[in-house]
């Protein structure tokens, strides 16, 4: 899968169903050359939009559960 259409995917939580965000970068292991991890946008507040800052999070390669359609699954996350 091209890294464009995953990027295109809404990342869910499966547990509750809460929606996370968007992945708009990765980050690769300089050893294997392989991801380690999706960074996510989280959805924005209108006082985020304001200040001009996107928060985000990490996510786990090894939390994400199912690759669908259209959206990724992922295990719960903390923070």
């Amino acid at each position: 899968m091209r890294f464009s259409v995953a990027q295109q995917k809404e990342m869910i939580e499966a547990s509750s169903g809460k929606f996370i965000g968007y992945i708009v970068d990765a980050e690769v292991c300089e050893k294997s050359g392989k991801i380690t991890n999706f960074i996510v946008s989280q959805p924005r507040k209108f006082y985020h939009i304001i200040q001009g800052e996107e928060p985000t999070k990490k996510v786990a390669i090894s939390d994400i559960l199912i690759v669908g359609k259209d959206v990724i699954l992922v295990k719960q996350i903390s923070g």
